[in-house]
């Protein structure tokens, strides 16, 4: 199965925009998240109100644990040289790392997308030949499934960028999303 596992910078981006309800129905019920993306979802439900009617058991089910010596040294090595993670900070591109190493070596995961609005993350997992998707490719997606049209798709990116939101690719037009 593929699943869909949204970092938190794509959850807050539509959260942020009001526009969960476009994120939920992209989701199709094949979220999922990591033990340390499920952590910054509730660390950002602080500071992000509309995260705070998010439901993580309904939209993700049990966040994945990454167990095992050798698995957790692969993600701080990942962590640290990777995304610079510092080691003062241990949870400093944690989710990241974990779901970066969970679709690279997990036979269960290998077809999924990974959902991502950092720069860093989005080009080193391409590296990886894990799928990605940015805000900007999932509109897109949504598009061309007709579950939005290109105007609909336009007006969320822009209550994103309204919200102060950055989006790794910025429409120019409903156009763009024509893909």
């Amino acid at each position: 199965m593929q699943y869909l596992f949204p970092d938190n910078s794509v959850i807050v981006c539509f959260a942020r925009a009001d526009e969960l309800d476009v994120l939920e129905h992209y989701l199709r019920g094949k979220g999922r998240v990591v033990e340390a993306v499920s952590r910054e979802i509730s660390d950002s439900a602080g500071h992000v109100p509309a995260l705070s009617g998010l439901d993580q058991q309904v939209w993700f089910g049990d966040p994945i644990p990454i167990v095992g010596a050798a698995n957790i040294r692969a993600v701080e090595g990942v962590r640290v040289a990777v995304f610079g993670g510092g080691k003062a900070k241990p949870r400093e591109h944690l989710g990241e790392s974990q779901t970066l190493h969970l679709l690279r070596t997990d036979i269960e995961f290998h077809d999924s997308i990974w959902l991502t609005e950092d720069r860093e993350a989005f080009r080193f997992a391409q590296r990886q030949h894990v799928t990605t998707r940015d805000t900007f490719g999932i509109l897109c997606d949504m598009v061309g499934y007709l579950d939005l049209s290109t105007e609909r798709a336009f007006e969320v990116a822009q209550h994103i960028l309204d919200a102060g939101e950055p989006m790794l690719r910025k429409p120019a037009s409903p156009r763009d999303f024509l893909v």
